[in-house]
């Protein structure tokens, strides 16, 4: 395994402090010397926090006044009360959205990009619970419409219907004895070997090279990524021996 390129993704590091917000003031107000500033700064703190939920509540209250409008149950009929046009609920649905983000946003909530979304896929995770979401009762010019008017990069090809919300990175490692994954590489490999033998490796090779992304452009995106960025090496079973002691994978998401 030491002689095969290890995979390195690269995490943005995150704007959140780990830390208990009694302890962070506890510990700032301790390396005040005077008493009397410390009670002052201890006052600066407590009207910073009130100041912050003083916008969160009037958010949030903005946020449910417009919700109250389009929730599923008693939504439509309140619409009708109003007498509104198509165009100011145009409008209402927008100022939802933008609430919504807003608040997400403040939270330290991103959007999750194309590129995060392709780590999460090629990570294989064990616990994987599967959702399916039906098309056809999504509405499609929502999200499209508020995009356009406020761009984000890199946004993935179902933003249109739905968005997905992250907050923080974590590496998460798994430990057994992964049986039924050692039996399903064994049956990968042997057919990559036997493709290797007959020689329809490199015909799929050629067939599949041409939706491959161009490695110098992915090289030009990593040189210009901020120099802080987390590099985070991960391990595959695929990539490992096969022995009879525990496998220890590791996945990042």
């Amino acid at each position: 395994m030491s002689g095969k390129k290890k995979e390195v993704i690269r995490l943005e590091r995150e704007s959140v402090i780990p830390i208990l917000k009694p302890k962070l003031i506890m510990t700032l107000a301790n390396l005040i010397e005077h008493s009397t500033d410390r009670a002052e700064f201890l006052k600066l703190c407590k009207r910073v926090e009130y100041t912050i939920r003083a916008w969160y509540l009037l958010q949030f209250e903005d946020l449910m006044q417009l919700y109250s409008l389009f929730e599923p149950i008693h939504g439509a009929q309140k619409l009708e009360q109003q007498n509104l046009s198509p165009e100011d609920i145009d409008v209402l649905e927008q100022n939802f959205l933008t609430y919504l983000f807003q608040v997400m946003e403040k939270s330290n909530f991103k959007l999750t990009t194309d590129d995060e979304i392709d780590v999460a896929l090629s990570g294989q995770y064990l616990l994987n619970l599967p959702i399916t979401v039906d098309d056809s009762k999504v509405d499609k010019k929502l999200l499209k419409k508020y995009f356009a008017e406020h761009p984000h990069p890199n946004l993935p090809d179902f933003a249109d219907k739905y968005v997905i919300f992250r907050r923080g990175i974590g590496i998460d490692q798994t430990t057994n004895y992964f049986f039924m994954e050692k039996v399903d590489m064994i049956i990968s490999r042997l057919w990559r070997c036997l493709l290797r033998l007959t020689r329809l490796e490199k015909l799929l090779k050629r067939s599949s090279g041409r939706h491959k992304k161009d490695p110098k452009k992915q090289d030009d995106i990593s040189s210009e990524a901020d120099g802080d960025d987390l590099s985070v090496e991960r391990v595959r079973l695929e990539n490992m021996e096969l022995r009879s002691y525990t496998a220890f994978p590791t996945c990042s998401y």
